[in-house]
């Protein structure tokens, strides 16, 4: 800042580049500021004052000769008002017609007043270095010299002067220029200047003058210049300053902005300069010049370089009302704005305000949208910053729309009529980056837009409320539908599930979307997806698609606000905001489906029924194992099913428990059922009759799990009620559910054959239910002999394989003990056990009668007779 005051301290000694008295008077008039039709001599041009006519540029007045052939002209002159006196700048253009180089050591420049003052110029430092001028060619010298404050241009004779040693003073003076009296050096409005930077040739011209809004009864003047520059190497960061001097003769120091500060044009090329002053808005500015100036040497010797005339200013219409959009010019091509719509979320003192902001660019070329800054101002002047990244390296093609949302919280009761929308410049204040330095911060902001809050929607829970976005790709509704907090081992997963519909009247393809979520405005940076519930991305009109957004947080973490964003993707590094749902951290409770009810998901046309069919528990020693049976029924016409579903069984006190699931991978036919088992091993201590099942959808590497695979997340929970099913113990084999079997034995024989084996024959039934489409059977069956003796005996069946499917089927069992050799009839008892993950429960058992068919007849005992014979 301290090189700007310097720059203040000299303006304030009164900069002021004047002509002769025809400066005022020729504010609007002339010809073209390069060529003119009046005519001078080389010792005067003075006319009667009734056909003085205002010019701009002394083009024709008449060249001095310096030799037969070669000749210098008088191209420009500047004065420069100070407080000391006058700085006259003037420019001499000797052109070398001869066949060899023009010794500039033989020729100088003198300046006298018609009075016989003398002056003495000096060469500027740029062209004290000019020695020579090539034959053929032309160079241009520029001298300056300090003059009295009353010393008016057309009082100054520029003379030419040449070494000649045949003369008393060995000098002769080959001719003069004299400035005519209706020369103004203000280039008038909408023409151009050409002036020398930096030795190169550049054209000077004023593009425009607009006046933005300030505060405290300021006022912000944007200036734009236009450079061209038309020499043959490049213009770099010439060492000039701009001045606005106002009628009154005040001037104002002008800060190019960030994009101007820094100077490159090749050669040939174009730049536009954006030049900022905050002024009282007290002063008029018609009729207001701008001056260039350019330093020059160490000392920083301040000298004129141009006057242009000011177009007349026109005030930026920058305030707009409800649903109004505003247009603002980038890079010369025009960018619609629109405040499209703003939705309010009330909560006790403050308030937060979610708004929906497009912008298009309406002209014909890209444009790389400035990194605009957003606030919100209350009538009392207080301001809200609002911060957003959606406008970083953000490049719009003709015709190409970009909806931003921008979020902030506010103070009040959430009356928006006193509030705006101000959109300002961009800001780089006291920064020194690429386009700025210390000696020429950017510190000013002005609004390009003001906008008057439309009527807003009061949010109750930012769910199911749809959004509409315009951009290059389409016009789409986006809907939050729902939002939920979900257990994963040691973590949380928070699920959002967002519809997209296609709101226009073509087909479109969506974008590269990815997931973003922010809580409490930290960004989670760690794992995200986004998961869609169908494949492709085209759109037809009015058509919709589900997508999944998701990401893990520890399971403590206690949630405020919370932003769900979908976010283009554009390049490996870079992305844009697509759209942000602001939910205020709501989490909706699972949804939950009551004993005996079932819950239908899935589009029309492919609906799955789900419910729970039973729930088991098997008593284990110091833990019980929970059996759940899970069935899903396929509404649908063709073959349909849901994806490896997850579930965690949850205790009443909020406890959860990952359940292991098993599933077919086959999906069930129209009408069929498939069921999913769902199992874990729990403490004693769980209230059995209080558990609730949580079901959801698998994910895995963003995409929904099928076949075998492994899930690591899941989405679209639902939490079952799941009743203990009470198993009374048939006192019978007939029908015993072993679902999806059902055993019935016909006959049961056990076989005395009076040895130290039993063999027992069954006669049976197994039925298994067709239409079920069931992962691998985890069950055995424990088939028990109970002797009479109490000793039991085992025989474990795999259904399939050691049962059979069908009917009079039979079963062989041969049971050894040396109990039996002696036994000649009797009971036994047959018990026939669930078993699963070793636990057993159970589920039949009968006494028969031993059948001794078998056994082998016993021989009557022969008397013993004594020998010797019967007495």
């Amino acid at each position: 800042m301290e090189q700007r005051k310097v720059l203040v301290s000299l303006l304030a000694s009164a900069l002021v580049l004047s002509s002769t008295a025809g400066i005022t008077a020729a504010a609007n008039t002339g010809n073209n500021t390069d060529k003119t039709t009046t005519n001078s001599s080389n010792t005067t041009s003075s006319k009667p004052a009734s056909e003085n006519k205002v010019v701009h540029t002394l083009g024709n007045l008449s060249p001095v000769k310096v030799t037969a052939r070669s000749s210098v002209r008088l191209t420009d002159v500047n004065i420069l008002s100070q407080d000391d006196g006058n700085v006259v700048t003037y420019t001499l253009t000797y052109k070398n017609n001869d066949s060899k180089p023009l010794m500039m050591l033989d020729y100088w420049s003198k300046v006298k007043t018609k009075g016989g003052t003398s002056f003495s110029p000096k060469l500027i430092a740029k062209d004290q270095e000019k020695k020579t001028v090539a034959a053929g060619s032309s160079v241009d010298l520029t001298y300056t010299m300090k003059v009295g404050r009353e010393v008016k241009l057309s009082d100054l004779n520029f003379l030419i002067v040449k070494w000649d040693f045949s003369k008393p003073n060995y000098e002769s003076t080959l001719g003069k220029f004299n400035v005519p009296a209706s020369y103004s050096i203000t280039t008038p409005v909408g023409k151009t200047k050409t002036v020398r930077l930096s030795d190169s040739s550049v054209k000077v011209k004023v593009s425009g003058i607009k006046i933005f809004p300030g505060e405290n009864k300021n006022q912000y003047v944007k200036v734009g210049v236009n450079l061209n520059n038309i020499s043959y190497k490049l213009l770099e960061n010439p060492n000039i300053k701009w001045i606005l001097r106002t009628p009154s003769g005040t001037n104002y120091p002008l800060t190019p902005d960030k994009d101007s500060a820094s100077i490159s044009i090749q050669a040939q090329a174009n730049k536009t300069l954006s030049l900022m002053a905050s002024l009282p808005t007290s002063v008029k500015l018609l009729k207001s010049e701008l001056l260039l100036v350019e330093e020059q040497g160490e000392e920083k010797t301040v000298l004129p370089v141009a006057a242009l005339q000011l177009p007349e200013a026109s005030t930026s219409k920058v305030e707009t009302t409800e649903n109004e959009p505003n247009i603002i010019s980038v890079e010369g091509q025009r960018l619609s704005t629109l405040l499209e719509s703003a939705k309010i979320r009330v909560n006790d003192s403050d308030y937060d305000l979610n708004m929906q902001f497009v912008l298009k660019n309406e002209g014909k070329k890209a444009i790389k949208v400035p990194t605009y800054t957003f606030e919100i101002r209350t009538e009392d002047g207080t301001v809200y910053p609002i911060d957003t990244k959606a406008l970083d390296s953000l490049k719009l093609n003709p015709g190409d729309i970009k909806t931003i949302k921008l979020n902030t919280t506010i103070q009040g009761i959430g009356d928006v009529s006193q509030i705006k929308l101000y959109v300002m410049s961009p800001l780089d204040k006291n920064e020194t980056t690429e386009n700025t330095s210390p000696s020429n911060p950017f510190v000013f902001s002005y609004p390009v837009g003001v906008y008057a809050i439309p009527e807003s929607i009061s949010s109750g829970d930012g769910l199911t409320t749809e959004t509409v976005i315009k951009n290059n790709k389409g016009t789409f509704g986006v809907s939050l539908g729902s939002l939920q907090r979900l257990p994963w081992l040691d973590s949380d997963i928070v699920a959002a599930k967002v519809t997209i519909r296609n709101a226009g009247t073509k087909t479109v393809q969506l974008p590269e979307l990815e997931a973003m979520f922010t809580i409490d405005s930290a960004q989670i940076d760690g794992d995200k997806k986004l998961i869609y519930t169908q494949n492709g991305k085209l759109l037809g009109a009015g058509m919709s698609t589900e997508a999944y957004l998701l990401t893990k947080i520890p399971s403590e973490l206690r949630m405020g606000r919370l932003e769900v964003s979908l976010n283009e993707k554009i390049s490996e590094e870079e992305t844009n905001e697509w759209i942000t749902l602001n939910t205020s951290g709501l989490i909706q409770p699972v949804s939950y489906v009551g004993a005996g009810k079932t819950y239908t998901t899935g589009a029309t046309d492919k609906e799955t029924e789900m419910s729970v069919r039973r729930t088991i528990r098997y008593p284990g020693t110091s833990s019980d194992t929970v059996y759940t049976e899970f069935e899903m029924t396929n509404k649908s016409l063709r073959q349909n099913g849901i994806g490896k579903l997850v579930g965690y069984f949850k205790t009443s006190d909020g406890q959860y428990y990952k359940a292991t699931s098993k599933q077919s991978e086959r999906s069930p036919g129209p009408g069929q059922k498939s069921i999913v088992t769902f199992s874990v091993k729990l403490p004693k201590s769980v209230t059995f009759s209080d558990l609730r099942l949580l079901v959801g959808e698998g994910i895995a590497d963003s995409k929904f799990v099928t076949g075998d695979g492994e899930a690591t997340a899941y989405v679209n929970a639902m939490a079952f009620e799941v009743p203990p099913t009470t198993i009374s113990v048939q006192g019978n084999f007939t029908n015993i559910d072993l679902y999806p079997y059902a055993l019935t034995a016909n006959s049961v024989r056990a076989y005395l054959v009076g040895s130290n084996s039993v063999q027992v024959d069954m006669n049976y039934t197994l039925d298994r239910s067709e239409e079920i489409e069931m992962a691998e059977y985890e069950h055995k069956w424990i088939l028990t002999f109970t002797a009479q003796n109490g000793k039991v005996f085992e025989k474990e069946l795999t259904p399939g394989t050691d049962v059979k499917v069908g009917n009079n089927q039979t079963l062989s069992w041969s049971v050894e003990d040396s109990f039996f050799e002696k036994l000649r009839g009797g009971s036994y008892r047959l018990a026939l056990y669930d078993q699963f993950q070793g636990q057993r429960l159970l589920l039949a058992e009968q006494a028969y009668g031993y059948d001794v068919s078998k056994l082998p007849k016993e021989e009557p005992e022969t008397p013993v007779v004594p020998e010797g014979g019967v007495e």
